[in-house]
Formats: C-alpha cells, structure tokens, sequence
C-alpha cells in the first residue's frame, strides 16, 4: 500500500478482500510502518501497539504486527470455494 495511504485505500483493501472471497478476513499482518500509520489515520497509540498493551481491530479484524515489507498488508482468512466471487 505504501507508507503515506489513506484512510479510503485502507478501507479498499480490506472491502477488495470481502468481494473477492465474499468473507472477512480472520487477521490482518501488518508491516510495522502500517500500524503506524494506521494509528494516524484512526486516532490511535501508536506507542501502545508497539508495548502490545493496544489490540488494533479494523471492522472486528485484528491488525497484527509481522516482518514483511514497508507497505505491507497481508489478509489471513479461510475461504469456501463455493462461496467466492466471480472470477
């Protein structure tokens, strides 16, 4: 997504997501610097995501912190073949 996205595209990735797979992702692993700039954009402590004392949660997904790439988000989730979307 890159280090300065926005509110809308965050919201777009995770509704991409949900159209594709016509489910909810289970959890979110975010790159450190998607934390925190999530926690920019939602008025959020950026400090507390980092002491764990904050579970971040975005549409009842947890947003949990892993070594990927700057920019990065990968959505975790089971998915019914059946009841994907159209490809």
């Amino acid at each position: 997504m890159g280090a300065a996205f926005t509110r809308d595209e965050f919201e777009s990735g995770f509704a991409t997501f949900k159209q594709t797979y016509n489910v909810a992702p289970l959890r979110a692993l975010c790159a450190p610097d998607v934390l925190a700039r999530f926690c920019e954009l939602y008025g959020r402590s950026g400090d507390r995501v980092h002491q764990h004392s904050l579970r971040l949660r975005h549409d009842g997904v947890p947003l949990v912190a892993a070594i990927l790439a700057p920019g990065t988000i990968a959505f975790e989730g089971e998915v019914d073949e059946e009841r994907m979307g159209d490809w």
